[in-house]
């Protein structure tokens, strides 16, 4: 048997918690196919258990506390090529990265994580309308118009002021530094919330947004290629809005026909695909 441990990265609000319910979902339920077929649950599944009902009655995943971090380990088979994997996700809590950051230190057991074969999947969100930036970068500006900004106000600088791909950036540069294994790692970006976008006039692959809208983590990306072979996926694991008036429609559908991915080799309801991926020898 393979075993591989598959880390999740992401800041609060990206999307983890929301994407490991909706495939705990997924391989217990059988109403798609997906790349993979469930052996076994490693340990207790009550956790599992509680963020896919919620999932599944459309209803908010909340997300992972620092009181709540857990590990989730998953026996599966691969349809394709009839492998057994021992799939590990250390569900750490987009809080837990926020302190990495702002103490520039992290566990022993997140080093671990990284020593394995196992590959990144890391996550961000669609569902924001910019990174950083203020209403003058992004207004249209008319010839010669004046702009007249008001007088700046002190504030006091605290780590969540950084911009959430500064963030990303840092997280993936401690991975290239002691006490960290250097490795060629494979990272499975997931785009979250990617309705959002699908309901767009315009629509855009998921690199091309990558690209467009957190160009410093895309320029890191290709600049580090010996450290990094990355993909792009744009995946809506609930399939729109929970808490929106769209939330009675979603309800009427076949739970695991919510789910979008959109990607190299992916299926349409399958979020399974970047973890394929991550253990292929492509």
């Amino acid at each position: 048997m393979i075993i591989l441990q598959h880390t999740i990265i992401g800041m609060p609000g990206s999307g983890k918690t929301t994407y490991l319910a909706a495939l705990w979902h997924l391989l217990t339920s059988k109403e798609v196919n997906s790349k993979f077929i469930l052996n076994r649950l490693v340990g207790d599944r009550t956790y599992l258990d509680k963020i896919s009902d919620l999932w599944q009655n459309c209803e908010e995943v909340p997300r992972t506390s620092l009181a709540a971090e857990t590990k989730v380990s998953i026996d599966v088979k691969e349809v394709v090529t009839g492998k057994n994997a021992l799939l590990h996700f250390p569900e750490f809590s987009g809080e837990s990265f926020e302190l990495q950051l702002a103490s520039r230190k992290c566990k022993t057991d997140y080093v671990e994580c990284f020593d394995g074969e196992g590959g990144i999947l890391l996550f961000v969100t669609a569902d924001k309308v910019t990174d950083g930036m203020s209403i003058v970068d992004v207004a249209p500006v008319e010839q010669d118009q004046e702009i007249k900004e008001a007088p700046e106000e002190h504030t006091e600088w605290n780590p969540k002021m950084v911009p959430n791909q500064v963030n990303l950036v840092e997280l993936l540069q401690f991975l290239q530094h002691k006490p960290f294994i250097k490795l060629n790692r494979r990272l499975a970006i997931i785009i979250s919330a990617w309705d959002v976008i699908e309901a767009q006039p315009i629509q855009i692959s998921p690199t091309a947004w990558l690209e467009r809208e957190l160009p410093l983590l895309f320029q890191f990306l290709t600049n580090n290629k010996e450290s990094f072979n990355f993909r792009v996926y744009g995946i809506s694991a609930q399939g729109g809005d929970v808490t929106s008036t769209s939330r009675q429609g979603l309800a009427l559908k076949v739970p695991s026909k919510r789910i979008s991915c959109i990607g190299q080799d992916t299926e349409q309801h399958d979020l399974t695909s970047p973890i394929a991926w991550l253990m292929s020898s492509e």
